[in-house]
């Protein structure tokens, strides 16, 4: 079936270049709403959540590797990176706030005691017949020190490039970063 746009066509050239630039607005609004829409499959983002810490340690090893390799004067090289914590998630929670408030009174003294009570609960969603805790965000582990061994560190230009890479892809300090000869 093939969209018919003669109903457009014929407003704009009954209304002039205004009602073009209109159009184009809405279809401008109509594609942000659609491209802010979420389209993807939760099951999918929890199943990425939960990733080893060894498998994350091994991925992001081999990735490091391969961009590595791409510096020139590096040529053959092994990444190690030692991890200090492991991958922790943050639950969606519900705060319960209850309020208690009393009033006595005995002749001409009166008194007055409130007391509030505050409640924290994990917000917990079904899916595929079993309850799960719903995940807020999920923090990556964080890198302790990462090793590096290549050919060509014996050039200081290839071993500060080399670290510098590590740093800002890792977001860990320079200190933290060990590049050496590979025999």
């Amino acid at each position: 079936m093939k969209p018919d746009f003669s109903i457009v066509l014929d407003y704009i050239s009954k209304k002039g270049k205004n009602s073009l630039f209109v159009v184009l607005g809405i279809i401008g609004i109509f594609l942000i709403l659609v491209g802010d829409m979420n389209f993807t499959d939760n099951s999918e983002k929890n199943a990425c959540s939960d990733i080893s810490l060894q498998e994350y340690k091994t991925r992001t090893e081999k990735e490091l590797t391969a961009l590595l390799r791409e510096i020139e004067g590096v040529g053959d090289v092994r990444v190690m990176i030692t991890l200090e914590s492991g991958t922790e998630n943050i639950y969606v929670q519900q705060e319960k706030n209850v309020s208690d408030e009393q009033k006595q009174l005995n002749g001409n003294d009166s008194s007055q005691t409130s007391r509030s009570t505050f409640e924290n609960e994990i917000v917990m969603v079904e899916s595929s017949g079993s309850n799960t805790a719903l995940v807020e965000k999920t923090i990556q582990p964080t890198v302790q020190g990462v090793a590096v061994v290549c050919r060509g560190a014996d050039d200081i230009k290839v071993v500060s490039d080399v670290t510098n890479s590590v740093s800002v892809v890792l977001g860990v300090p320079t200190h933290k970063i060990c590049v050496t000869k590979m025999r």
